[in-house]
């Protein structure tokens, strides 16, 4: 098996570089390429060079930033994504129970364990986990800076902040041909993926390989607000809230009142006025385990 090694070089620290070389060599993996990368996005050209070279399995060590980058290089091709998560959230890995340590992914690789699952693209660019304007755009837009440093609590802070200051914006959701919302909200995120850090679901009965992508409209403003929005979420019970309008779909457009910030799978991509998102079936090729996770 030829297997190719794509990592951030700022989040592989030298334990989990000397445990992956280690495993791949106790496994015969000995042959495997090894990049370093000093940006999460240049894991895209290094994963389809070694595809093109021969890779069967590419393993992407970073954060959901560059497993995203990573992993929109092997949408439909004849090559496995495996993930070492050493980012910051790792809600990619999270989602689909994948194993944290060295040795436990090099084990999953040579088990031959595969999901296929879903893909997403927001204005022509991959994302393997969520996309979404808003609230959680500006939350992690602020949280950026600090994020290495201060790690989830950057993202916990930054999203006190927007939680407090976070001013309603006129959108317009679109699913499959179909306007479902039109007003004041202050979040739209779209999901592949159901499960996010903790635990939390927030797309009950979501699933990464049904074909389908979650919609989540949030209307809240201000903290009093916003808690009761977290606590229905807790309690699975977001469907009941007046500050959520939930739904699901192949193709998403929506379109707001000006130039929004926007992100995918935790990273602030820039700003824009529409974002057209839609699924991409079976598209990608996990080693993962075979028991389906949300």
């Amino acid at each position: 098996m030829r297997v190719a090694v794509v990592a951030h070089r700022d989040k592989l620290d030298a334990r989990n570089e000397q445990g992956l070389r280690a495993a791949l060599g106790e496994a015969g993996l000995t042959a495997a390429s090894w990049t370093l990368i000093s940006k999460g996005k240049h894991a895209a050209d290094v994963a389809t060079e070694a595809v093109d070279e021969g890779a069967e399995v590419v393993i992407v060590g970073g954060g959901d930033g560059t497993v995203r980058a990573g992993a929109g290089a092997l949408v439909h091709r004849q090559a496995a994504l495996a993930v070492l998560p050493v980012g910051t959230a790792n809600l990619f890995a999270g989602a689909l129970q994948l194993p944290v340590e060295p040795a436990d992914v090099v084990a999953m690789i040579s088990s031959g364990q595969r999901r296929t699952i879903d893909t997403g693209r927001c204005n022509g660019e991959p994302f393997i986990v969520m996309a979404g304007t808003g609230f959680d755009a500006a939350m992690v837009d602020a949280a950026d800076s600090s994020k290495e440093r201060l790690g989830m609590i950057a993202y916990l802070r930054a999203g006190f902040h927007e939680a407090r200051t976070r001013r309603p914006f006129e959108a317009k959701v679109v699913v499959d041909g179909k306007e479902i919302f039109s007003g004041e909200g202050t979040s739209v995120i779209v999901g592949n993926v159901g499960t996010l850090k903790g635990g939390v679901v927030a797309f009950p009965g979501a699933a990464i390989d049904d074909g389908l992508l979650d919609v989540g409209i949030v209307t809240a403003e201000g903290m009093r607000q916003w808690a009761s929005l977290m606590v229905a979420t807790v309690r699975k019970r977001q469907r009941e809230s007046p500050h959520a309008q939930l739904s699901r779909g192949r193709e998403i457009s929506i379109a707001l009142d000006g130039k929004h910030r926007f992100q995918l799978d935790g990273g602030a991509k820039g700003t824009s006025k529409r974002l057209h998102i839609e699924v991409i079936p079976a598209s990608l090729t996990v080693c993962a385990p075979v028991t389906p996770a949300s």
